[in-house]
């Protein structure tokens, strides 16, 4: 069945666990403010769908490759909208605790990777292969400026947005936590590395 299916996908399949693993590491955080984490699950999987772990050629409908990698990224997209919005406006907690969470598994993701190229290009497309970012016909981010020291690329639009209307959350709260999470990868780095990101969509790390 394998054979069927591409790098791109087993790829794309890869970012979705990693925010699953994100949801998980999120509600341990929650049981640990003793939050009733069993029916805060249950509340947002059958409004959303129920997290699919499953190696992908297991389950995936060959019929159907894209579209169903597409509802699995709208699925995980909106439970990650809506625990978060969950916790924070139904359960007091903050932003900057989960933050934390994200910072964590950036730093722990990036420990538990063999790198040979640190290069800022080379740091954007690591975790790019590790963040959503919609599907690769989508064409989220456009690169702007390379050097030796700084790589830079503009997100051209807020393919996340929707997820988070359709939570009530806030858009500024996955920007937050993405932020989090790159800061954390690049901690693990070993060297210094300082990631921006402005209003207008243009984002930047830069040897620090």
């Amino acid at each position: 069945m394998s054979a069927f299916l591409g790098k791109i996908h087993f790829l794309l399949y890869n970012k979705i666990q990693v925010q699953e693993k994100l949801q998980q590491e999120t509600l341990k955080l929650a049981e640990e403010k003793n939050i009733p984490v069993e029916e805060l699950k249950l509340k947002i999987n059958e409004k959303y769908g129920y997290p699919e772990t499953t190696p992908l050629e297991q389950v995936i409908n060959q019929d159907n490759i894209h579209g169903w990698l597409q509802l699995k990224i709208q699925g995980v997209e909106n439970r990650t909208a809506a625990l978060v919005t969950e916790l924070i406006k139904n359960h007091k907690v903050n932003i900057e605790d989960i933050g934390k969470v994200y910072f964590q598994n950036g730093k722990k993701l990036m420990e538990t990777t063999v790198v040979e190229d640190l290069s800022p290009k080379a740091l954007y497309i690591l975790i790019f292969d590790n963040l959503l970012e919609g599907m690769p016909c989508d064409r989220v981010n456009e690169e702007v400026n390379e050097s030796e020291d700084e790589f830079s690329w503009k997100t051209t639009r807020n393919i996340h947005l929707e997820h988070w209307e359709n939570a009530n959350g806030e858009i500024t709260n996955f920007y937050t936590l993405r932020d989090a999470w790159i800061n954390g990868f690049l901690s693990a780095t070993g060297r210094k590395y300082v990631y921006t990101r402005s209003e207008d969509g243009y984002n930047k790390i830069r040897k620090g």
